[in-house]
């Protein structure tokens, strides 16, 4: 009986002990970091007794005073900075899937310290605070509050993060100074000079962290729910609020050190739960310690990489976390009374018959186009420039050439991604469905970009080439997002937060080209947004082709649609091939999707407001409701386009600038609408 309770209690120590363990090496790994990222990480000439020897003037010492020491104690910093923000927001929501980055917090601060940039009497810790802190409020109000389930408070981060990035993409757009130093600064970097930052941020961070790990023990109660939590004296909700508080500081001031560095909150505080750690008093710090050391090792990486920008370190760490992120989700169990569906019921009355609600549209989509053509910079009216180019007035044609394509092209792009927005929708039946939410907007738009880099001999023949290669990228990342994705029956918020992480990951390497091939980043920022400026009819030319042979498909799948709404095994019954009718239509909306990149840039939210909004007019059927959605489409791109032109002249803003500003408080409306009111 001894015997085995040894044995027991020899099985039981070392889970007893774990904490002792995890920290006795978290800090020895955390002294190696900083001894290799200081003294040996550079080579030979930052490295052994000349970087610490007693000669001033030298340039080894000099080096490591001033860049080697601060950038690594930065580093250490801003890890532990994270990675306590993410165990203390993991904690409050109960759910493995927050940090920082995930529930829009980083983008809110980000958008704080762009402020500081353009109005430089802003106080930088505090606006960027405030930024984090707005972000963090929308998502908690987006998602429903601290109940929301670990899928919803995280795709309610995720909506805040493109809804604030979309007016960051504004102030870059219309801030050409600042342009360049805030991409640079958005990839991340440790790079510090001097010691004073660090410093300033170590005061600011320090009784922050103090304060954190003190909140631990209360935390610790708050895990026997929130009734025996007030009956020992705690007051749950003031617990939760300080720990967001804490986490939005923490944020900020590592946000100020090292950039909107991703996932370290993530990474962090899931390895230790992963690792048997589950108390919080013991979690939170253990995080702080250990993202500390994961950030060190990707700065490591960085710099083994010659840290001239080809790999920056937000890249680094987007290139760990998506991996986790996507473990994670696979992990994640979504509630079943979480699932949405398109359901017809939410459709309004139809407001009148189709045909004459096609109609219509046409004449507006005609009356928007003669009033697009008749405005620009050149001051000849539209009257005047048609008897121009009737009789061959050369000035006249020019003018025609600039105005006409841009808006035909920008209603054609319109019209292909609503489609294409339709299709995903429908056979994924996930009304959050979109080529934008999916990543198939991003990965058209990187493989066009590179093409045009890297082969810039090309660029005159880019027009017809360019839509098979942004095809192909188009594809096999909204393959790989509904593959990933098959056993959990395309559960709509996990596709959802699966397509969110691969754009992430790709708008990181997207920032990486931009800096690296040295291109003119406002020019570069304005077709990333979407924008048609400069298109002329040779790129028209080069996508009607393709629009000719996606279009007329895309109404016909309209049947296979009606079919696929009523569940996989109804339309096995009925004679549908699932299998092969899903590959048909996820090939067919990736090729309007990259048509519609190939002219417009990569438009965000207009393949997921129009379908929406042809449902909400009434339209029942799967062909009225497509061909009704090319129109909204259309019309949406095209009046983006007249706007931008018109109303801001003589400025011309990308018309992906206004319907992110209409796309991204519908989407925020949608999931509300969608998780909040229908949850049991």
């Amino acid at each position: 009986m001894s015997t085995a309770g040894a044995t027991h209690a020899g099985a039981m120590r070392p889970r007893r002990d774990l904490h002792r363990y995890l920290a006795a090496g978290g800090f020895v790994a955390l002294a190696a970091m900083l001894v290799w990222n200081t003294l040996f990480a550079y080579g030979a000439a930052a490295s052994g007794s000349s970087a610490v020897s007693a000669d001033s003037a030298s340039i080894a010492r000099l080096l490591f005073i001033d860049l080697h020491l601060p950038r690594a104690l930065a580093g250490a910093l801003a890890g532990a900075a994270f990675g306590m923000a993410g165990a203390l927001l993991q904690t409050v929501t109960h759910n493995p899937l927050a940090s920082s980055d995930l529930l829009g917090v980083t983008t809110g601060a980000q958008l704080g310290l762009v402020a500081t940039f353009i109005w430089s009497a802003l106080p930088v810790a505090l606006t960027i605070f405030a930024g984090g802190l707005i972000a963090a409020a929308l998502t908690f109000a987006v998602a429903g509050g601290w109940r929301a389930s670990p899928l919803r408070m995280t795709l309610a981060g995720a909506a805040t993060a493109l809804a604030l990035n979309a007016v960051l993409m504004l102030v870059l757009t219309i801030s050409d100074d600042s342009a360049v130093s805030i991409v640079q600064w958005s990839t991340g970097s440790l790079q510090q000079i001097g010691s004073h930052g660090i410093a300033t941020a170590a005061w600011l961070a320090a009784p922050v962290l103090a304060l954190a790990w003190l909140l631990g023990r209360g935390l610790d109660l708050m895990r026997l729910g929130d009734e025996q939590a007030s009956l020992l004296g705690l007051r749950p909700q003031v617990l939760r609020a300080a720990c967001v508080l804490l986490a939005t500081w923490l944020t900020a001031v590592a946000i100020g050190r090292a950039g909107p560095v991703g996932f370290v909150g993530l990474i962090a505080p899931n390895l230790l739960r992963s690792a048997g750690m589950h108390r919080p008093s013991r979690l939170i710090p253990l995080s702080a310690l250990w993202g500390a050391v994961l950030l060190l090792i990707a700065d490591a990486v960085v710099i083994a990489a010659g840290d001239d920008g080809l790999l920056p370190l937000g890249v680094m760490t987007a290139l760990i976390g998506t991996p986790v992120l996507l473990v994670i989700l696979r992990r994640s169990a979504a509630p079943g009374s979480a699932r949405l569906t398109l359901s017809a019921s939410d459709a309004a009355p139809r407001i009148g018959s189709p045909q004459r609600l096609f109609w219509t549209g046409g004449a507006v989509l005609l009356a928007l186009l003669f009033v697009t053509a008749s405005h620009d910079s050149s001051g000849m009216s539209l009257s005047a420039m048609l008897h121009g180019v009737l009789n061959g007035d050369p000035r006249a044609l020019a003018i025609a050439g600039l105005r006409v394509p841009r808006t035909l092209i920008a209603m054609l792009g319109g019209a292909l991604l609503a489609a294409s927005g339709t299709l995903l929708q429908g056979m994924t039946r996930n009304p959050l469905a979109g080529p934008e939410m999916f990543g198939g907007t991003a990965a058209a738009s990187l493989a066009m970009l590179l093409m045009m880099l890297l082969v810039p001999s090309a660029a005159t023949s880019m027009a017809f080439w360019g839509v098979p290669l942004a095809w192909a990228a188009s594809a096999a990342v909204l393959g790989f997002v509904i593959v990933l994705n098959w056993r959990g029956n395309l559960e709509p918020m996990r596709v959802t937060l699966t397509g969110l992480a691969c754009s992430a990951l790709l708008g990181a390497f997207l920032n990486v080209v931009l800096l690296q091939f040295h291109v003119h980043i406002t020019q570069a920022l304005s077709w990333l947004v979407g924008s048609t400026y400069a298109q002329g009819w040779a790129a028209l030319v080069a996508m009607l082709p393709w629009a000719i042979l996606s279009l007329p498909f895309a109404w016909r799948a309209g049947r296979w649609l009606e079919l696929l709404s009523l569940g996989d095994a109804s339309a096995a019954s009925l004679g549908l091939d699932v299998s092969r009718v899903r590959f048909a239509l996820l090939a067919l909306a990736s090729l309007m999707t990259a048509t519609a990149v190939s002219g417009t840039g990569p438009v965000a939210f207009a393949g997921l407001i129009a379908p929406h909004a042809a449902r909400l007019i009434g339209l029942r059927g799967q062909r009225q409701q497509i061909g009704a959605s090319m129109l909204i489409g259309a019309l949406l791109l095209g009046l983006a386009d007249c706007i931008g032109r018109v109303a801001f002249a003589p400025r011309d803003l990308p018309l992906g600038i206004l319907t992110a500003a209409l796309g991204a408080p519908y989407f925020l409306w949608l999931l509300a609408r969608s998780y909040l009111r229908r949850t049991a």
